[in-house]
């Protein structure tokens, strides 16, 4: 189900790479784990909104069972309805997932490295972590 939300939000442009070719689903699935549990519920219960939404709107299909333009034009009309807030801040946590595929983030021209580095000297040397 994530699968068809990414590919709705994160179309492929250019030489990027389409989401199931990256680790986006399991980024996701990771920081979802690592959420309250009241959050979790709330992101989990937009999902399901979202794949079951369609048969309320116009009784056809599932999310996941509509074509690729179908089922963006849904998730944009989702995101400017009544949960358009909370859909907004779901659809910002899954491109987050997708952009920060190690290889979307190469191609897009970004080394993570450095920033890595200084926050790894940071917390060796505050000793917080």
């Amino acid at each position: 189900m994530l699968a068809c939300v990414l590919e709705a939000v994160v179309p492929p442009v250019g030489d990027l790479p389409p989401p199931r070719q990256t680790d986006a689903v399991a980024a996701f699935d990771h920081m979802l784990g690592r959420l309250p549990i009241l959050n979790r519920a709330g992101l989990r219960c937009l999902l399901w909104a979202l794949e079951l939404g369609p048969l309320l709107e116009r009784g056809c299909c599932r999310l996941t069972r509509m074509t690729s333009s179908e089922r963006a034009a849904y998730v944009e009309r989702f995101e400017r309805g009544p949960a358009g807030r909370a859909a907004g801040a779901l659809l910002a946590l899954v491109k987050l997932s997708y952009y920060g595929d190690a290889g979307v983030m190469a191609r897009l021209g970004y080394d993570p490295e450095p920033v890595m580095a200084r926050a790894r000297l940071l917390r060796a040397t505050e000793e917080r972590w």
